[in-house]
């Protein structure tokens, strides 16, 4: 990883993500084989693809509980939002779902907020694709139980997207949205916007012909 070949960093990086996707026991061997910190450099690559090895082989090694604070003190979320801002489709699934998987820690909830992550994964539930959308919803439900990421995700604009998904029932999105919208709406701010954007029909309309969810 610290070679100064980009192909070389590309080969061991796939190879790092593919042993820790799969494989519990590796991503405890590869965090402490001291991968995380040559991981995050390469997502600061400006080459595209090597930038997204880095991010999907730190969503790998997220997947275990005992590396989430070990990332997130190496400082991976700053990288995994620029991620997030510029990186391939790919890159900014992935690292919408490693920020997530760190947001699990109580403690990186405000730093993850802080980041300026909030705006982008609104964008990204907003435009994204189905998967991008299921993966930035899951990331805000579980940044919104900070009330400051709350106000955030409010000054954003998240509730004309919400309210828009929830609307939208071949979206399947409907009850993702719904459960961002039932955290949010415990701040007067986001239930001023909810209404200001139509909100109240849409989940007349969900709890007359929604799902029981």
């Amino acid at each position: 990883l610290h070679s100064s070949s980009i192909d070389y960093q590309k080969q061991a990086a796939m190879e790092i993500q593919l042993l820790a996707k799969n494989k519990p026991e590796n991503r405890i061997k590869i965090a402490k084989a001291g991968a995380i910190k040559p991981l995050i450099s390469l997502i600061l690559s400006p080459d595209l693809q090597l930038q997204e090895y880095g991010v999907t082989a730190i969503l790998n090694l997220s997947l275990c509980d005992e590396n989430k604070e070990v990332i997130a003190s190496s400082g991976a979320i700053k990288p995994l939002v620029r991620a997030l801002n510029s990186g391939t489709a790919t890159a900014k699934e992935n690292a919408a779902c490693a920020l997530l998987r760190l947001s699990q820690v109580e403690e990186n909830k405000a730093a993850i907020g802080r980041s300026g992550a909030i705006p982008l994964l609104v964008s990204l539930l907003e435009s994204g694709g189905f998967r991008a959308k299921k993966d930035a919803s899951t990331a805000l439900y579980s940044l919104c139980m900070v009330k400051e990421n709350k106000i955030r995700a409010v000054k954003a604009g998240i509730m004309k997207v919400l309210v828009e998904l929830m609307a939208d029932f071949e979206s399947n999105m409907v009850d993702k949205s719904a459960y961002v919208v039932s955290v949010l709406v415990a701040v007067p701010e986001a239930r001023a916007a909810l209404v200001e954007e139509g909100g109240v029909p849409v989940l007349v309309e969900i709890v007359e012909v929604g799902t029981q969810r």
